[in-house]
């Protein structure tokens, strides 16, 4: 690859890449050209391809009584994230009886999924913990737990349990952090259904005490944190201040708090955009904006549903939560980075670097001898008229972007191609 604008954690450089049997062998400012198979990006960038770090793919919504599957599986969910230039994912799995043949069922549907893939646990029950430890030895060394939702949310005990043996492991816990008795109050006092009442009954407060009580947890037990689908300033504020004290709590947010505020809840459609933590005040999404540098890492928190899942009930209440984010997750923040709210190095830190540095992920980056996983990405003003998946509607639909993903590439092969998805053949991630 040659005459790239290269976008690195150092900043834009001018460079060439070779790639040999899907390893980048090299880097350098210039190249020479051997054999026919050279591509000119003169006028691109070239960057790391993005690793989503939080995707629900053949999944369910877990707050229903009756289980709601999402839209996409691996395979359809897979194009959603090339076609938005990621070529690893993490995503969460949760375990009907026993963990480890959990695990191993899971493993087996991403034998569909054409990008790389790893795993959370998702411990909704006391009784699982015992089984974290063959969970690790499985690969999978992190895992997530509930501070809402009756029926999936640990005592704050069993939380420091999972804590305790994670530490022991090296491993990281993941973290709904909303107050869910505080939101269970507020349901009870609210009148009305209409979507806008489910932002008044799950108010930032309710996230910043639940972040500030989990962040006091790992400081206690000195497990990493890390606390995803960050809504608010008011969460970072907390965050900043336990690290203070030694705490090693990380923060993740998502491109829907970036660009969306609360009004979203007043349009006729609003119970499609129903996720939890909610959109926040417009004030509240500038100042994320503005502090992007404080969050670790950048997660789409693909929890996709059909229009028919998401219309169907008539309280905000019973709306199954999420949006799909995942395809303008990169296109996201590389068009804040184009407009000037970001350095390009941020950019990389957020899209795939710290998300390797979290995970423990191994052969991935920016560097010779690595997978060569790119993503080339033009400076270009486009508006969102469609997406890949099997999403029927998108809170994105006429959003307009700075940036756009011209291909994509998963081990040096051509995956993604202007709209045109290629193909390519996920591995399950090593990590460490």
């Amino acid at each position: 690859m040659k005459n790239a604008r290269l976008i690195t954690e150092g900043g834009i450089v001018d460079a060439d890449v070779k790639i040999d049997e899907g390893k980048i062998t090299k880097i350098s400012p210039e190249i020479p050209s051997v054999g026919d198979d050279v591509t000119d990006l003169t006028g691109m960038y070239l960057m790391p391809s993005a690793i989503d770090g939080h995707t629900h793919f053949g999944s369910r919504f877990l707050g229903a009584k009756d289980p709601i599957p999402t839209a996409d599986d691996f395979s359809s969910g897979s194009e959603v994230c090339l076609a938005g230039g990621i070529t690893s994912i993490v995503n969460f799995f949760e375990s009907s009886a026993n963990p480890l043949a959990s695990l191993k069922e899971e493993i087996s549907k991403a034998e569909e999924s054409m990008v790389d893939f790893s795993f959370h646990f998702i411990i909704k029950r006391k009784e699982e913990i015992p089984y974290l430890k063959e969970i690790f030895k499985l690969g999978v060394k992190s895992v997530k737990v509930f501070m809402a939702y009756d029926s999936i949310r640990l005592k704050d005990f069993h939380i420091m349990e999972v804590m305790e043996e994670v530490r022991k492991l090296g491993g990281v816990v993941a973290v709904h952090a909303e107050n869910g008795d505080m939101i269970n109050f507020l349901q009870s006092r609210q009148q009305g259904d209409e979507p806008i009442n489910h932002v008044r009954t799950r108010p930032t407060e309710s996230e910043e005490e639940a972040v500030n009580r989990f962040s006091s947890m790992a400081f206690v037990t000195g497990v990493k944190g890390y606390a995803v689908h960050v809504s608010s300033p008011a969460s970072l504020n907390v965050i900043r201040y336990w690290n203070k004290r030694g705490a090693k709590v990380y923060a993740e947010t998502c491109p829907h708090y970036l660009l969306f505020n609360a009004d979203a809840y007043k349009r006729k459609d609003g119970k499609r955009f129903i996720m939890s933590p909610p959109l926040r005040s417009e004030e509240e999404r500038k100042e994320m904006v503005l502090r992007l540098n404080e969050f670790y890492t950048v997660g789409s928190d693909y929890s996709g549903f059909l229009s028919k899942y998401k219309d169907e009930p008539s309280s905000y209440r019973d709306v199954p939560n999420g949006v799909a984010s995942t395809e303008f997750m990169l296109v996201t923040v590389a068009s804040l980075m184009f407009q000037g709210y970001l350095d390009p190095g941020l950019l990389v830190s957020l899209t795939s670097a710290n998300a390797i540095r979290l995970y423990g992920i191994l052969n991935k980056g920016l560097e010779e001898g690595k997978d060569a996983d790119l993503v080339v990405l033009k400076r270009e003003d486009w508006k969102v008229k469609d997406w890949h998946g099997k999403m029927d509607h998108s809170i994105y639909e006429g959003v307009q972007f700075s940036a756009k993903v011209e291909r994509t590439y998963l081990r040096g092969e051509l995956v993604y191609e202007d709209g045109d998805i290629k193909g390519g053949k996920g591995r399950m991630l090593r990590r460490i």
